[in-house]
């Protein structure tokens, strides 16, 4: 995000598929709890698989939701692959992916999504340019918070104590099983002990995605 002010945004992806449909309630209840803002990218398939709790999120205004897709497949006009998931094929199928994901959202909640994060947060340079001219923003991150839910609980900690002012942080809550809950609800408090607010993403200018990095999902 573009600002020198001690905030930082903490996004959540929800992948959906086999091993990506669950829901990690011990964090977003904790979040609630302790009113700490979160940008949540949700494909339609996890949508399609966990309605109430969507619902739920999507009437919190702790939360910003926002388009991860439909089928959290890589963003590609040639079916370029990254970390082993394949991505869209074609110019018509990234159209598909990207289109059918947003209206999951909208046609639950009424409102059009602003904000795009691919599957595994790969993009081509015509599959980047074609996102963008359908109006979006396109979001990576600054630090792979639980680096695609397989980082314990100490690895969690360590990479978030280097947060500096205007970060954004990936982590993800549709992997119960990881160390994910545990690690933010250590951290986010010696975080905030520094004088870090956590803020929505639509609360800040953000960069440009060719400042963010990249990294593979789960």
């Amino acid at each position: 995000m573009k600002t020198e002010e001690p905030v930082v945004a903490l996004t959540l992806d929800a992948c959906g598929g086999k091993r990506g449909n669950r829901f990690d309630r011990e964090l977003i209840e904790w979040l609630e709890k302790e009113r700490i803002p979160a940008t949540l990218f949700v494909t339609g398939r996890w949508i399609e698989a966990n309605e109430e709790v969507f619902l739920s999120l999507a009437s919190s205004p702790l939360f910003q939701i926002e388009n991860h897709g439909m089928n959290h497949k890589p963003a590609s006009v040639s079916g370029q692959s990254a970390y082993g998931i394949k991505g869209t094929c074609s110019i018509d199928e990234l159209l598909e992916e990207v289109d059918k994901g947003a209206a999951s959202i909208y046609n639950r909640t009424g409102r059009h999504p602003k904000l795009f994060r691919s599957g595994t947060n790969y993009y081509d340079d015509i599959a980047l340019s074609i996102i963008k001219e359908r109006g979006y923003s396109v979001v990576g991150y600054t630090i792979a918070g639980d680096g695609g839910a397989s980082f314990s609980k100490k690895e969690i900690i360590s990479v978030l104590l280097k947060t500096r002012p205007g970060d954004i942080i990936l982590c993800h809550m549709n992997h119960p099983e990881s160390s994910t809950a545990e690690g933010l609800m250590s951290v986010i408090p010696l975080l905030q002990e520094k004088g870090f607010r956590f803020v929505k993403l639509q609360d800040y200018p953000l960069f440009s995605r060719e400042n963010d990095k990249k990294e593979g999902e789960k």
